[in-house]
């Protein structure tokens, strides 16, 4: 397996660096993908990292952890439960869904705003990873139940645009930022996807193995390479604060 690396290495630079301006924002969690984009793309241009989260969450200690490693200046938002409260019912009017889906543009709308007043233009994201490399646990559990596993990930990554990568636009463009994913990338896809389905899942415990050795090779430091997968409204804390309001969202809007 050894000698996909170097290949998919040279891949995840050329996909990053064509999202990249003169000046870009990243949202940032201090997790592998984020941090992989931001090691590669300080290289090219000048970055800001943005986070945000309930007080002591742990995004928000990873991403200072994370962005002091890197040397990349951070800008934090701590968020309190109203300011939540207030964020998804204006998510929910830009894209009006479940409690599940707005949920994650809580944290996207609030990293947007605070990219918006330094003056940016442009916000880069993760997106696409968990379905080029494996990194949620129900894709484990599909292949458990004899599903075709990678038909469901070829199909999830190509639908992606209509989906999350649809609604992060929509919130980013109502701030007036452009949001780009270097991981939605065809060439990545087309790489990714030809490599066998039981090597893409060797890494059950913190998922996405290929991406951490690749990004190990690139020289991203450990504490990010070895941090387990968090989506960013679990590891912001947001969900633990809509969940316990969600009766009372769900009679306003």
């Amino acid at each position: 397996m050894v000698f996909i690396f170097p290949e998919l290495s040279k891949i995840l630079v050329s996909a990053i660096e064509k999202t990249l301006d003169d000046r870009i924002a990243i949202a940032f969690s201090g997790g592998l993908d984020s941090s992989l984009i931001a090691h590669l793309a300080k290289r090219n241009c000048e970055v800001e990292l943005f986070s945000c989260g309930t007080e002591k969450s742990e995004d928000l200690l990873y991403a200072e952890r994370a962005a002091k490693l890197l040397e990349l200046p951070l800008y934090k938002s701590v968020l309190s439960e109203q300011e939540i409260l207030a964020i998804y019912e204006k998510c929910y009017k830009i894209v009006p869904a479940d409690l599940l889906k707005v949920e994650l543009l809580v944290p996207v709308y609030k990293v947007a705003e605070e990219a918006k007043k330094r003056d940016h233009k442009v916000l880069l994201f993760g997106s696409a990873s968990e379905e080029l490399f494996v990194g949620y646990e129900r894709y484990y559990n599909y292949a458990n139940e004899g599903k075709n596993l990678d038909v469901i990930l070829q199909e999830e990554f190509k639908t992606l645009v209509s989906r999350e990568i649809a609604w992060v636009k929509k919130v980013c463009y109502k701030l007036g930022l452009e949001a780009r994913f270097p991981f939605y990338n065809q060439q990545l896809a087309d790489f990714v996807f030809k490599i066998p389905l039981e090597l893409r899942m060797e890494e059950k415990e913190l998922k996405k193995g290929l991406l951490r050795e690749a990004a190990k090779l690139l020289g991203l430091p450990d504490l990010m390479v070895n941090r387990k997968k968090r989506a960013m409204q679990y590891g912001s804390g947001v969900h633990k604060v809509l969940l316990k309001n969600a009766k009372k969202l769900n009679s306003i809007i």
